[in-house]
């Protein structure tokens, strides 16, 4: 995966996530509007056809916001792959 910074305020962040889905991008946007000091997180392709997503974050911190919901998604994907063993045992 390559991730290329798109726009980098104070307030908002933009990111390129090449070689990605939007698939990927939603869940991270997803995790950053659980977040109260999130205003605004989204994905969207570029374009249509090169199908690298954006994920566009407007926060007082988007860094650090996108880095808690980065944690988030790796946490529920270990609980995910947890619940997944126990069931296919």
């Amino acid at each position: 995966m390559e991730i290329k910074v798109q726009k980098d305020e104070d307030d908002y962040l933009e990111v390129m996530l090449v070689g990605e889905d939007v698939g990927f991008t939603n869940l991270i946007a997803e995790k950053l509007l659980e977040s109260k000091g999130v205003e605004f997180a989204a994905s969207a392709y570029e374009h249509p056809l090169r199908g690298n997503p954006i994920l566009r974050i407007k926060a007082k911190s988007p860094h650090k916001e996108l880095k808690t919901a980065l944690k988030e998604v790796i946490s529920s994907l270990d609980d995910f792959e947890k619940a997944l063993k126990k069931e296919l045992k």
